[in-house]
């Protein structure tokens, strides 16, 4: 009985290391768009259905991080939105943060940039993150990760480039460059 309760304990901790460390090793994906995508890459870091360039975005509304109010893609129609998901634990989400940071600066009403946290089981973690990163545009808490799972992202970062009717215009799995936020973004605001 012992060595029944020991194997389960070893098979938990090795499934929960392992989701830990492909979850971060997935983060590394190179940057893909649906306009230039490379069979298997978008897959690998999105699940069979997500919503993709043409898709209607799902509607969500999320507590944000601080607890102080809540963020709804629903009322922001009308305007595209750069939509972010990110954990604080994320080395690329961390090192893409400055220029998510420039670009909601730069966009005078002509779009919305709104993070999704999720997999930060600590709330303090993402209020501690954002708080280090200067962060100004609304964020999401994705406690129960449905609004993750709606998207289908399995790795972070995510960003989802939304139009004013709310339909998919881009996806891009792992880390922005300027260059790519800057491409997507023309598209975004012609």
């Amino acid at each position: 009985m012992l060595a029944g309760v020991a194997l389960v304990v070893v098979i938990a901790i090795a499934v929960v290391t392992w989701l830990a460390i492909d979850d971060r090793g997935a983060t590394t994906t190179p940057t893909v768009a649906p306009t230039t995508t490379i069979p298997g890459q978008i897959v690998a870091a999105t699940a069979a259905g997500a919503p993709v360039r043409g898709d209607a975005a799902p509607d969500f509304t999320l507590p944000t991080v601080d607890g102080k109010g809540t963020v709804s893609l629903s009322g922001l129609r009308g305007t595209p939105v750069v939509l972010n998901f990110w954990a604080s634990w994320c080395t690329p989400c961390r090192a893409e943060f400055p220029i998510l940071r420039q670009a909601a600066g730069d966009a005078q009403g002509r779009y919305q940039v709104i993070g999704v946290n999720t997999r930060d089981h600590v709330r303090g973690d993402a209020r501690s993150f954002l708080t280090d990163e200067h962060t100004t545009w609304p964020n999401g808490y994705d406690a129960d990760e449905s609004v993750r799972r709606a998207y289908g992202v399995n790795s972070q970062p995510q960003t989802v480039f939304i139009d004013a009717d709310g339909v998919v215009v881009a996806r891009v799995a792992g880390q922005l460059t300027r260059q790519t936020l800057d491409e997507h973004l023309r598209e975004l605001t012609r």
